[in-house]
């Protein structure tokens, strides 16, 4: 990870950093999710859930019902048995709204995030899982220009001129370094109200090499696109009234597969949080902390729920190796309320279908 996205990983409402974006990985899914905010902001407050797969689980009561789980070897695991939920439809939560045209030989589009806080964005990531570079476009909501952020040292960046992209205003927040610097960050302003972040790191080439890639790659993206993107999981019975939060899908960056999708009611402590992550087979072995301190790692089961090891408790649920991935819940406020309904977390588990780490398996209709 670079100065440059240290500094951005300061920032709760800032796109994820490009070497640790997309969350990826038991130690690294929601990392840059929840890091705490060095920057003033004015919009609704930050969030927290305690979904954090290691070293940041905030510790829960425990106490609750068994949760049934169904293994079906290579195919998707079903599990269910939770009261009768109410059926609700939400949008898909990820959807393609910006994509790449022409990418440098060697990445690939392999991780996405539909951001709803604060300065809303979607996020499309491409990776070189050889030589290491990498290319992330950030396409944010319409209206005013995303505020710029700061650059290495907490020093507040400023706009460096830079040629038009596609006759569209723009400029550097991060430029390519004659001295060889292999990261950059251009903005532009590619509709009406309408901006775009492109930002490059560890990119081979000379500061006119990586400025001629930076150009093609943002002049051949393309905006507004309207595509559901296919999920390893499908849950149903979210309760009604939620707003979207945060939706996150790493498919193959650093080798990893995960994804998180996550509902709010409003206010910093309601909320919804599913993700999924591919299992390494490892089990945590740390004990929970008292209420509200959080556990120095991943919690030690104190159950199984059919033959899975599992840590349960009344707001949180973590279920290893379900058909090749790691399963973890947690709600609170009026969401855990609504959820306690219909079987709490460990309903929501058992109306859950798992569908393993091949995405030609995958569905693009996640939620109920």
């Amino acid at each position: 990870m670079n100065d440059l996205d240290l500094v951005r990983t300061m920032r709760a409402d800032a796109p994820i950093p490009s070497r640790q974006r997309l969350d990826g990985g038991r130690d690294r899914l929601l990392a840059a999710i929840d890091s705490p905010s060095a920057a003033p902001r004015s919009a609704r407050p930050r969030r927290r859930r305690g979904v954090l797969l290691a070293g940041g689980l905030a510790a829960v009561a425990a106490g609750a019902a068994a949760v049934v789980a169904v293994q079906a070897d290579g195919s998707p695991v079903s599990l269910h048995g939770a009261p009768a939920a109410e059926s609700v439809k939400y949008a898909d939560p990820l959807v393609e709204r910006a994509a790449f045209g022409w990418l440098p030989g060697g990445l690939h589009a392999n991780g996405y995030v539909a951001d709803h806080q604060n300065e809303k964005f979607f996020q499309v990531v491409a990776e070189d899982g050889k030589a290491g570079g990498s290319v992330t476009l950030t396409a944010y909501d319409r209206g005013k220009e995303p505020a710029l952020g700061y650059l290495p040292g907490g020093v507040p960046a400023k706009r460096v001129p830079a040629a038009a992209v596609n006759g569209h205003r723009a400029y550097w927040i991060f430029k390519p370094s004659p001295s060889g610097q292999s990261s950059f960050k251009l903005r532009w302003q590619y509709a009406e109200g309408a901006w775009a972040d492109l930002e490059g790191d560890g990119l081979r080439g000379d500061a006119a090499a990586l400025t001629r890639t930076a150009y093609r790659i943002a002049g051949s993206a393309t905006f507004g696109g309207a595509r559901p993107i296919a999920m390893p999981l499908h849950v149903d019975g979210v309760p009604a009234g939620l707003s979207p939060d945060r939706t996150v899908l790493n498919n193959g960056a650093h080798g990893e597969v995960g994804a998180i999708v996550g509902y709010y009611a409003g206010g910093p402590s309601s909320s919804l949080g599913i993700s999924v992550t591919k299992s390494d087979g490892t089990v945590g072995a740390d004990a929970p902390g008292k209420p509200g301190a959080p556990a120095a790692g991943r919690p030690r089961p104190n159950t199984k729920l059919r033959g899975y090891p599992a840590y349960q408790a009344k707001s949180f649920l973590l279920v290893y190796g379900v058909n090749g991935f790691d399963v973890q819940i947690d709600a609170s406020g009026s969401v855990l309320a609504k959820v306690d309904k219909t079987g709490g977390v460990a309903g929501l588990f058992r109306r859950m279908t798992v569908f393993g780490p091949d995405p030609a398996n995958w569905t693009t209709n996640p939620v109920n």
